[in-house]
């Protein structure tokens, strides 16, 4: 496919997105059908894609309809929000990860000054440009004389490394752009106690919109449990999608390792390690994401040899 047709089929599905905001003020039936029939045709726009590129299938086919969607139901279940957020900015909201909720203001840097968030766009990109040599060089290390356990463990955390980096950078020139954007993550990831305050730090902008969009609707802190396994399976169902555009067939391994975590967190919700259980508790949380992550890892070696070591037999289980 020309690379000119790449930019087609991101327009589509960008256009769609944006006309969305002139469906604010209709009644909510007729709302929710203009929801409908954009939000397909931002979902089905990846379809256009004819490339093996899965670069490309990744940011256009799947990265950027799970940006636009999302955005568009923000607005759906707001839609009086529309009259203060103007055509002009919601053009900027609609493709902008980092500001996932217009109606929640603090946390988006848009105090800061701009010599800051210049320092912090040259810190973040130049840490990305170092992320990726580590990265790199993590993948030329001869694995086949290591565990395949060994070699899961270290190319997973480098690849997470990788992202946490690359999505700050993201923020941070969005902020330098004067956009609202909140900071990928909060505190330190690696220190969470618990599956919980794991996923209260990771992905702020994802943790926001979930949150608003469908924790709280959900029936949020009245029912815990229900709303926790329920935004865990929707964000099962939106990495899914991604994994399905990318690879081209469905392979269940996101969903399953979403309710696993949503399993989890319900789970030790109510845990609090204190004084001598933290390390071990922040080493289990460690472990255990660890771990779980196979089921992201396994669909991406199926396609692209991610590991020099065989697979485990028993990992595939469907």
């Amino acid at each position: 496919m020309p690379f000119g047709g790449v930019f087609a089929v991101l327009g589509i599905g960008y256009a769609a997105a944006v006309a969305f905001f002139l469906a604010r003020g209709w009644k909510p039936g007729a709302r929710s059908a203009a929801f409908i029939l954009l939000g397909a045709i931002v979902l089905g726009s990846p379809l256009l894609l004819e490339t093996d590129n899965l670069a490309l299938r990744v940011v256009v086919g799947g990265l950027l309809p799970m940006i636009f969607l999302p955005h568009m139901w923000d607005l759906h279940l707001d839609p009086a929000r529309g009259n203060r957020l103007s055509l002009r900015a919601y053009v900027v909201f609609v493709g902008n990860y980092a500001w996932s909720v217009a109606r929640v203001a603090g946390g988006y840097g848009q105090d800061l000054s701009f010599p800051r968030r210049l320092l912090d766009a040259g810190r973040y990109v130049a840490g990305l440009g170092v992320v990726t040599l580590v990265t790199v060089g993590v993948f030329q290390v001869p694995w086949a004389a290591y565990p395949f356990l060994v070699e899961h463990a270290v190319k997973s955390t480098s690849v997470t490394a990788w992202a946490l980096w690359a999505f700050q950078a993201n923020t941070a020139l969005w902020r330098l752009a004067g956009a609202p954007a909140a900071s990928f993550t909060t505190g330190n990831v690696l220190g969470a106690c618990r599956p919980a305050d794991f996923w209260r730090r990771w992905n702020r902008p994802m943790y926001r919109w979930l949150l608003e969009n469908v924790y709280r609707p959900l029936g949020g802190h009245r029912n815990p449990p229900w709303a926790v396994l329920g935004t865990f399976a929707v964000s099962g169902l939106m990495h899914e999608y991604l994994f399905t555009v990318t690879f081209q067939r469905v392979t269940g391994y996101p969903t399953a390792f979403f309710l696993l975590h949503g399993l989890v967190v319900v789970l030790t919700r109510r845990l609090r390690p204190l004084g001598a259980l933290v390390l071990p508790a922040a080493v289990f949380t460690f472990a255990f994401n660890t771990v779980s992550t196979l089921l992201l890892f396994i669909p991406l070696h199926e396609r692209v040899r991610f590991y020099v070591n065989d697979v485990p037999p028993w990992l595939p289980w469907w």
